[in-house]
């Protein structure tokens, strides 16, 4: 019989199906807080995708700042699928406020259309907009934020994301990669927006990007550890490639994945 989900549990797995499965290394019973998180991020990272202006981007972003303030004050909140399930998730694990201002500022580097302008630069973005969720995701599941490498392995789960997602982001005409490597291997945005077409120095970025990534962190939370693990296999798959995110071979998903967290996670 097939599992009919929440709203948000589907929203995750439709439009963040890694988190998802991530989310099954979590105790069943806080999957559905998991996922009321997730489904929240979802819904600022798209507001890039979904706005035409940036004033707009903007004011969709502030629109969800002032409704997770206002369950945070205890007054009425606007009754939306994602702010219903979020609410009783912030009460039940006490959730940082300071966690979601991060993420919600963070997006709005994506409404600036600009490149990062160093590697520091991407570090940041990574970090900005993936270690705040993971503090609030590791509170969910009961677990110790301080106890564990957390910005290593967000930054690491972040890294494996936006190089994997370079071709889409530029049928967007987005990019996320340092400005400054970018023009040491001259890659240029004109090739990525207008003719789809990284050049031969795409490689080069993405070797120095991916050379970032941390391996052998041994996290001691099992929802920390299946992240670390999905970044590896993902980061694995890159480098088979030959760091060229373009590769038909990409868009398969890599041999054995759940099988391999289930080992990289203990199960």
């Amino acid at each position: 019989m097939k599992t009919v989900l929440s709203y948000c549990g589907q929203v995750v797995r439709e439009n963040d199906p890694d988190r998802f499965l991530l989310s099954m290394f979590a105790p069943a019973d806080r999957r559905e807080a998991l996922w009321a998180l997730f489904a929240f991020n979802h819904e600022i990272a798209k507001t890039r995708e979904v706005v035409s202006e940036t004033a707009l981007g903007l004011a969709r972003l502030q629109w969800w700042r002032e409704a997770i303030g206002k369950i945070y004050e205890g007054g009425e909140f606007p009754q939306h699928e994602v702010l219903k399930a979020l609410a009783p998730a912030i009460k039940a694990h006490g959730l940082a406020r300071d966690y979601f201002d991060t993420l919600v500022y963070a997006r709005e580097f994506d409404l600036e259309n600009i490149c990062p302008a160093s590697l520091e630069g991407f570090l940041k973005y990574a970090d900005f907009t993936t270690t705040p969720l993971m503090n609030l995701a590791l509170q969910i599941c009961g677990d110790e934020p301080d106890m564990d490498p957390v910005p290593a392995v967000a930054v690491n789960y972040a890294i494996a994301g936006l190089l994997r997602a370079v071709p889409f982001h530029a049928s967007q005409r987005r990019c996320y990669l340092p400005e400054d490597l970018m023009q040491k291997h001259s890659v240029t945005l004109t090739n990525l927006f207008d003719f789809l077409k990284p050049g031969e120095g795409m490689r080069g970025v993405v070797r120095e990007v991916a050379g970032q990534f941390v391996p052998g962190i041994h996290p001691s939370s099992r929802l920390l550890r299946a992240t670390q693990g999905l970044a590896g296999v993902y980061m694995g798959q890159v480098r088979r490639r030959g760091y060229d995110v373009y590769s038909p071979k990409m868009q398969l998903p890599p041999a054995f994945k759940e099988l391999r967290l289930a080992v990289a996670t203990g199960l």
